[in-house]
């Protein structure tokens, strides 16, 4: 007489056991973005076995800047882009983290915000972009980004606005970043909502901007049966930055 009971309670340990598991495996699918809220402090040194200074100079370098031109390049190692998107495995909502710290650039500033007279210009090295699992990356990176064709992603500066005139080093500014992004062979708009700060000669922020994959002529990564990423894009960029001569 107890036997269906067993059998009853079996199959609900049974049911149980199953929804633990189908959390624990989205739990461990699931990244955490790990985003940043605020600019970085400002480091009083570079990191132990991170050279502080840009490993060439970029081509861009004028012979002489004028009077009150301040320009601050990319340390990279030190500064890094963050991808986070959407996606289904398996049937479960998913978030997919790609990272890279290969960045390069150089920013010119005056007392009254971004130089005009040269290009400001942040590279980010599409190569190098890691998940946590190497099928999406070689996905992602073959045939989503093609980066042997388009190894980089570069962002060119036009306009900042909310820079204070009565600035103290220091201290945590919000600005709004604009200028165009050039993903493979498409060029299109896009903005930055920034968090940054200046002490002495380093320069540091976070910058967040959110755009489609298709904006760019992307074609979302799936693998058939398994997981597909969904369009919208939020790319975080934590800029170190130190003033050359």
């Amino acid at each position: 007489m107890k036997r269906p009971v067993v059998l009853v309670g079996g199959a609900v340990a049974l049911v149980a056991v199953a929804l633990v598991a189908v959390v624990v495996v989205w739990r461990l699918r699931s990244d955490d973005p790990n985003l940043l809220t605020a600019a970085p402090a400002i480091p009083t040194s570079a990191p132990a076995g991170i050279d502080a200074s840009p490993t060439t100079a970029p081509a861009t370098a004028p012979v002489s800047l004028p009077s009150g031109v301040r320009r601050f390049v990319v340390a990279a190692g030190e500064s890094s882009a963050k991808f986070v998107v959407e996606e289904t495995l398996r049937g479960l909502d998913s978030t997919a983290v790609g990272t890279t710290t290969a960045i390069s650039g150089e920013i010119y500033l005056t007392k009254e915000g971004l130089y005009a007279g040269v290009p400001s210009t942040i590279k980010v090295d599409l190569r190098t972009l890691k998940t946590d699992e190497s099928r999406r990356d070689d996905v992602i990176r073959d045939r989503t980004l093609n980066t042997s064709r388009y190894p980089f992603a570069e962002f060119v500066l036009e306009s900042v606005t909310g820079f204070p005139n009565d600035y103290r080093e220091g201290v945590e500014i919000d600005l709004t970043l604009t200028g165009t992004m050039k993903i493979r062979d498409a060029t299109r708009p896009l903005s930055f909502v920034v968090k940054a700060r200046q002490a002495g000669n380093t320069l540091s922020a976070i910058a967040d901007a959110d755009f489609k994959m298709t904006d760019f002529g992307l074609t979302p990564p799936e693998f058939p049966g398994f997981a597909k990423a969904r369009d919208p894009v939020h790319l975080q960029i934590v800029l170190i930055a130190r003033e050359q001569a």
